[in-house]
């Protein structure tokens, strides 16, 4: 066989490899200038900025030492006795430091930037959308968040050979940290744009930094217990609450990440729809996760109904607080809205009460509450049908109360918002925060005003509870809990809260009907050639 014969395959497989590299490199290059151009931007900035300089070198700085000072703390025993739990506290506090402050508060300071500086309207003329901004400084804050994690594995490695933890322990720490990393990345990037002048800003920065360090706190805390005591749940309670606390993450995730998009969109587009989309997702998924741990372990011990109590609580915050932003929304809409509004009959019987404006955001949050209300007390009862879980005597009573009169209270209490937003945009174009204030007017004057009255009634001595006092919804509910109402008064809540539902739903007016443009074959063409 001859030299030029044995060769020949040689060759051929060169030249294989050389075209299968090619190809590599060509997809490499077409993924990098598909992928977000505010991730790439983001990168460089961040990787050659000091802050990343700074924090990187004491991140290995901090490490070596711990792992010096930490083994010789530990000697001789660490020869004969586990001593990983002490060893991996210290680096999860080198670890946690950058992870849950620095990187947050670097995603925070580089978004207020982009709006102090102007950047975002130069951006705004451009393709990218407000998602892509606000997505490229999220996944930015990831990727410095994965270095430091690839930075001191070898570290959390070498406490593990150590002994005294379990491997499932270590992995439930780190998850916890890096999910707790990047949600308080998404809460610290809501924050940047909510403050315009210098005064806000600076206060904005304070709540951010008490924020982060609360959250440092508690979830160090956390870490800590897991590390010297272990996991007190079975593996069931477990992956049930590893996955409950990853669902909410995300869904809150989503929905703060869908307001900051929002308040960086212009506002001649839709900026409402994908907040009340988000909205309905994350009280889904709640109310799924209590449903599912109630009918799960509906044991003696009511573990099933542990998460009804804080979801019930999320909930009543989350629908208190977005119906009086969505109340106050403008009612103008311009031409692109209106190109993006439901057409046909079917559409406009489901999703016309997304679509944006006051009127529609008054009906969606007041039916909203109103179903939440309702999956509440259907699980109240399915809890005291279910055997072993019945609710103590009077329990279920002072509930149904409770629960109508808070839902009937923010009904009345959003109508009058979105009337009175309504009188200030007559000559002012405020933002929707406005409804907050508006709705926390409300509710002070609605609780002060019948009591001061009655209390100069009764020369300014204490008097007992009336029928007079019903706007008083501070008083009306503390009756409620020391279970002192009537029914009558508990029917007659229900009944203004259906009238203010009625009124609101009447008030929508043309936004029912078929108010959907065409679009111009001008926009048409424009986006067929993108």
């Amino acid at each position: 066989m001859s030299t030029a014969s044995l060769s020949e395959p040689n060759a051929s497989v060169s030249k294989n490899v050389a075209s299968w590299l090619l190809r590599l490199d060509e997809w490499a290059e077409r993924t990098g200038d598909k992928l977000n151009p505010i991730l790439i931007k983001e990168t460089r900035q961040a990787l050659k900025s000091r802050q990343f300089v700074v924090t990187f070198s004491v991140l290995l700085i901090a490490a070596f030492a711990w792992t010096v000072i930490g083994s010789l703390m530990l000697m001789p025993q660490i020869y004969t006795s586990p001593s990983a739990p002490r060893l991996l506290i210290g680096y999860y506090f080198v670890l946690a430091v950058p992870m849950l402050l620095i990187v947050p508060l670097a995603a925070y300071r580089s978004l207020e930037a982009e709006i102090d500086d102007g950047t975002l309207e130069l951006l705004s003329i451009t393709s990218l959308s407000a998602w892509q901004i606000v997505m490229g400084k999220l996944a930015s804050a990831s990727l410095q968040m994965m270095l430091y994690l690839i930075t001191l594995f070898p570290c959390v490695a070498y406490a593990y050979t150590l002994r005294g933890i379990d491997l499932p322990t270590v992995g439930l720490i780190m998850a916890m940290l890096i999910a707790s990393g990047l949600l308080l990345t998404v809460v610290a990037l809501s924050f940047a744009p909510l403050a315009r002048g210098r005064t806000g800003r600076i206060s904005t920065l304070l709540v951010v930094l008490m924020v982060l360090m609360l959250c440092e706190y508690l979830v160090g805390a956390a870490a800590v217990a897991l590390i010297w005591y272990g996991n007190p749940l079975d593996a069931g309670w477990t992956a049930f609450i590893f996955v409950a606390s990853l669902l909410t993450a995300i869904c809150i995730s989503h929905l703060l990440l869908t307001t900051t998009a929002a308040q960086l969109t212009p506002e001649s587009e839709n900026r409402s729809s994908g907040i009340r989309w988000s909205i309905l997702v994350l009280t889904a998924s709640l109310i799924g996760l209590a449903t599912f741990a109630m009918e799960w372990n509906p044991g003696e011990d009511r573990e099933g109904m542990i998460l009804w109590f804080p979801v019930a609580m999320t909930l009543a915050g989350v629908w208190t607080g977005a119906g009086a932003m969505m109340a106050a929304e403008s009612n103008s809409l311009t031409p692109r809205i209106q190109r993006e509004l439901p057409g046909n009959f079917l559409s406009r019987l489901t999703l016309t009460f997304l679509t944006p404006g006051p009127a529609t955001g008054l009906v969606f949050a007041s039916l909203g509450s109103v179903l939440v209300s309702s999956v509440l007390l259907l699980a109240a009862y399915r809890a005291e049908s279910v055997a072993g879980m019945r609710l103590p005597a009077g329990a279920m009573s002072m509930l149904f109360h409770l629960v109508i009169a808070y839902t009937s209270y923010l009904v009345v209490f959003l109508f009058c918002v979105r009337w009175i937003v309504a009188l200030v945009r007559i000559n002012n174009n405020p933002r929707v925060e406005i409804g907050l204030a508006a709705f926390i007017v409300v509710a002070v004057l609605t609780a002060l005003v019948p009591y001061a009255i009655g209390l100069h009634m009764n020369d300014y001595r204490q008097y007992d509870y009336s029928a007079w006092q019903i706007t008083n919804w501070a008083w009306t509910i503390g009756m409620i809990v020391e279970r002192s109402v009537s029914d009558l008064l508990i029917g007659s809540l229900a009944t203004c809260g259906m009238i203010a539902i009625l009124l609101s739903i009447a008030t929508v007016g043309r936004r029912s009907l078929a108010i959907k443009t065409a679009t111009p074959e001008a926009v048409l063409a424009a986006r067929e050639k993108k």
